[in-house]
């Protein structure tokens, strides 16, 4: 299995690469989502006025959120990650209508997603780094696009804390079980709700929560209440994941409450 590993890595940097993502593009089920973040997002962009325009960064070349968007010839999108065989993919089957550019995103350079955004009216955001995601949302936020999603770290629980931020993040240097990264539901749910938008659903395994911009909202719509019995994060198997064993593991590193913006080390009475 190694040896096939290492095979495909190699192919996936030669332009041998290209006849392959044209093949297995063939399939219709080439592209989708990691759960059923793409039949969310189809929902919501069919209930509310939402412009189809699209920003998702830190996507996989076959998995990401806004697949369905990239499909659909109405729509623009741009697509960022720092992956060169995401952005190779991406190229080869959205062709120039939609947007991919590798870039390893920092503080500073989001000043290129601001950029692209202020020619346009943004209908959907989507955010997964794992990692800088409160910061990079909050920084972000004033485009004011109609649809947030943004993956949360479960294991948090409604904490009110994110890692701090790091230009350099890397989540499988940070901790052995990879579990220190991002921020918790109510981190994002904090921030969203006094920029104006509320928590309209969470995705089936668990893991991406959904934000639309309340002056979008029907009078049908109901937001969801923050409570422990949104915080199940399942693996495709059907298996639930030991938050609170992953929890153990990483609750005494460094955190930011964000609700006042101090750090601390021990968070074993959050």
């Amino acid at each position: 299995m190694a040896i096939i590993k290492c095979i495909k890595d190699g192919i996936k940097k030669t332009l041998l690469v290209l006849p392959y993502i044209w093949m297995k593009n063939l399939s219709k089920k080439s592209v989708g989502s990691q759960s059923n973040e793409a039949q969310i997002i189809d929902r919501l962009v069919a209930k509310f006025n939402v412009p189809k325009s699209f920003i998702e960064f830190g996507f996989s070349g076959w998995e990401f959120n806004c697949c369905n968007l990239a499909r659909d010839s109405k729509w623009e999108g741009l697509l960022i990650d720092g992956g060169a065989y995401n952005i190779t993919i991406a190229k080869q089957i959205f062709h120039k209508r939609i947007m991919a550019k590798q870039l390893w995103l920092t503080l500073d350079s989001l000043d290129f997603i601001a950029s692209y955004a202020k020619s346009r009216q943004v209908g959907v955001l989507s955010v997964d780094v794992d990692g800088n995601d409160y910061w990079f949302l909050e920084k972000l936020i004033s485009i004011n696009p109609a649809l947030i999603i943004t993956e949360f770290n479960v294991s948090f629980r409604l904490r009110p804390i994110s890692v701090p931020y790091d230009p350099s993040f890397d989540r499988t240097k940070k901790h052995e079980s990879w579990e220190y990264y991002g921020a918790s539901l109510f981190a994002f749910n904090h921030l969203c709700s006094k920029n104006g938008y509320s928590l309209v659903d969470i995705s089936q395994n668990g893991v991406n929560a959904f934000f639309v911009r309340n002056d979008l909202l029907t009078h049908d719509t109901q937001p969801l209440t923050l409570s422990e019995k949104l915080l199940v994060k399942t693996y495709p198997d059907g298996s639930i994941a030991p938050i609170y064993e992953f929890w153990e593991k990483i609750k005494g590193l460094s955190y930011i409450d964000i609700t006042n913006m101090t750090s601390f080390m021990d968070t074993a009475n959050k």
